[in-house]
């Protein structure tokens, strides 16, 4: 499994490959997983994709924020990396986090929308290395919108446009 945390405490984050195993094994929030199976056509692009060592790490982008705005490029959480590459695996013609999210959009991928308030959003920026909201149009921010890439929204958005079936859980 390939995936993206932030190191703890910071506001960078890192692509880690590691199985399940080794996953639960980590200070996890809550020992839960959640997955949808891709569709068909995308099952081997997405398996190329992950596998190739270039490739899988194309899209990364360093800097960490846990609220990121899911169409700016300033910085990445870790829902935002796993979309932005299943564009990549999808389309050809992806190869920035631009394009990739150009496509999403053009795919009708719908962000959440967080109601965070601005002492809500002081305190958490203020306190935590891994959370800013100077990424999101002031339009969105100061009317307390907070847009962000979700695992809700993701899953939503898979089984709604047929790239994903139905969510499956595990929980220990």
């Amino acid at each position: 499994m390939l995936h993206k945390l932030n190191q703890c405490g910071t506001g960078h984050g890192a692509l880690y490959r590691q199985g399940l195993g080794e996953f639960f094994l980590d200070d996890l929030w809550r020992h839960e997983a959640v997955w949808s199976v891709p569709a068909p056509s995308l099952q081997a692009p997405l398996y190329t994709v992950l596998t190739d060592p270039a490739r899988s790490v194309r899209l990364n982008e360093r800097a960490y924020n846990m609220v990121a705005y899911p169409w700016g490029t300033r910085y990445q959480q870790s829902n935002q990396w796993a979309l932005e590459t299943l564009a990549l695996a999808a389309d050809p013609g992806v190869t920035t986090r631009p394009q990739a999210q150009a496509w999403l959009g053009f795919k009708g991928y719908q962000p959440s929308t967080l109601r965070l308030g601005p002492m809500t959003r002081l305190g958490a920026s203020s306190t935590s290395a891994h959370i800013r909201f100077d990424d999101h149009p002031n339009a969105k921010r100061f009317s307390d919108r907070i847009e962000t890439v979700t695992v809700d929204s993701v899953l939503d958005w898979m089984v709604r446009t047929g790239l994903g079936s139905a969510p499956q859980q595990l929980v220990l």
